[in-house]
């Protein structure tokens, strides 16, 4: 076992992640955009200061990497760039806190072989930015632990604000220092100017997205903050749900030993494994409890991951043979599940419709084919307006007939297209239609008058339906 722990150096490290990385940048190049894309890059189309659903740093993103092209690659590379860089800072991190080039390697290693790290991440949304700079806030804190250097309060600041800047949840960043601050008695920090520093500059940062709330009647803020916690009805089953997609995204191996890991870390004297416990799982606590209103979405705590991965190393790799088994398996179980889910969304290799047309219908990986067959058909009519039940499949729309459709949403629930145009009433006599999508193939669009269906398969096999009624 020695002499096979000795190959996770910093030279087989890099060529994995090149591996890793070749991997990620054609699952980039040849699947269609999610529609939660194609809604963000609609976004980048629109600067602005803020937006409805989010912070706007994901608009920033994705407008700086299609300078030149607004092909799928290009909007999601950035979504490359920042694993890269967050692989550099898992080694230097490991180093810092543990002095061991073995734990940085394979901490390096299950951060990028995740499921969602591996397959998930090359989907941009608000949480790669998050990710990447809440991930650097968190290092400049342990550095200022570490070093005792007033300087890095205004790093953390800074890395902070930028987080704010990409999604809301980076507020949790005060839940996970709050607890640190208890555990590891760090209290007297609040006598410290430099902590207010910190939360002063991470403030200013946020100025932008207030100003955008003041002017458009705190409407973001609102809607965030009632986000579905409004239910009245406790549900224990999606808690239950909530842990298992946990176990999905980061690897049952992988998230089990992780959670064995912070009660260790908990326990122990050690600040920095303290530290670590604190910022790797007190964001997946939280939204263990929110989902007793609400399902959270199985994403949500990514940005927590890095110091998940990072524990979970460490921890396994200072126990037993067993132990060390257990994360060697981990690992390789991941890169398994991540290559046949990749290979799967772009080939189609599991033939899940033998199981049941339902669950053909059901496959995640759906989300990324069927937006341009849609696209080519609007072209093919004419078609100058489309309205649909959705802003993200709107935004599909837009993105795969190159802004040749113009296009609308009707829904009740509000979104960014509110606060860019209303479908109006006249048209000028140019063709217009109303979309409805079917993504679980169970609506009858036959029943509609004057609706034409058309049908997306995959291998053959209806996998979702669309109902094109023009007016």
């Amino acid at each position: 076992m020695e002499n096979f722990l000795r190959m996770f150096n910093k030279r087989n490290t890099i060529i994995f992640i090149g591996a890793v990385l070749v991997f990620k940048i054609f699952l980039s190049a040849v699947l269609e955009l999610h529609p939660d894309e194609a809604y963000y890059w609609l976004w980048a189309q629109r600067l602005d200061i803020g937006y409805f659903d989010h912070a706007p740093m994901v608009a920033y993103f994705i407008r700086l990497t299609t300078l030149f092209s607004d092909g799928e690659l290009a909007v999601r590379f950035s979504s490359i760039i920042v694993m890269i860089i967050l692989s550099i800072l898992t080694w230097a991190f490991a180093i810092r806190l543990f002095k061991d080039e073995k734990v940085a390697a394979f901490s390096v290693i299950v951060i990028n072989t995740m499921p969602i790290s591996a397959v998930g991440a090359i989907v941009i949304t608000p949480d790669t930015p998050l990710f990447l700079f809440y991930s650097f806030a968190v290092y400049f804190l342990w550095r200022l632990i570490e070093s005792g250097d007033k300087k890095f309060w205004a790093a953390t600041g800074l890395f902070l604000g930028l987080a704010l800047l990409s999604k809301y949840t980076a507020v949790l960043f005060g839940l996970s220092l709050a607890l640190y601050m208890v555990l590891d008695r760090k209290l007297f920090w609040l006598k410290d100017k430099g902590f207010y520093l910190m939360g002063i500059i991470a403030a200013a940062f946020f100025i932008p997205v207030i100003l955008w709330n003041v002017r458009n009647d705190f409407a973001s803020f609102s809607f965030q903050l009632g986000h579905g916690l409004s239910s009245n009805k406790i549900h224990f089953d999606y808690v239950f749900e909530y842990l298992g997609a946990q176990s999905l995204v980061m690897g049952p191996f992988i998230f089990i030993s992780g959670i064995a890991a912070a009660f260790a870390y908990f326990r122990s004297r050690d600040s920095k494994q303290i530290f670590l416990a604190c910022f790797a799982i007190a964001p997946i606590i939280f939204f263990m409890l929110t989902a007793l209103k609400r399902y959270p979405g199985a994403n949500w705590p990514a940005f927590a991951y890095l110091f998940f991965a990072l524990m979970t190393a460490q921890f396994l790799l200072s126990r037993g043979l067993r132990a060390k088994k257990i994360l060697i398996i981990g690992i390789a179980f991941n890169i398994l599940m991540s290559v046949l889910v990749g290979i799967h969304a772009k080939f189609a290799i599991f033939p899940v419709h033998k199981i049941s047309p339902q669950f053909a219908a059901a496959d995640a990986t759906n989300w990324f084919r069927g937006w341009k067959f849609l696209a080519d058909e609007l072209i093919k009519r004419d078609i100058k307006y489309a309205s649909t039940r959705q802003h993200q499949w709107s935004a599909a729309i837009e993105y795969y007939t190159k802004q040749g459709v113009e296009a609308f949403v009707f829904a009740d629930r509000k979104n960014q297209y509110a606060f860019w145009r209303q479908e109006p009433e006249d048209f000028k006599g140019l063709k217009r239609a109303r979309i409805l999508v079917d993504y679980e193939m169970t609506d009858d669009f036959t029943k509609l008058d004057r609706a034409e269906i058309v049908t997306v398969k995959k291998k053959g096999v209806p996998i979702r339906q669309y109902a094109i009624l023009q007016q």
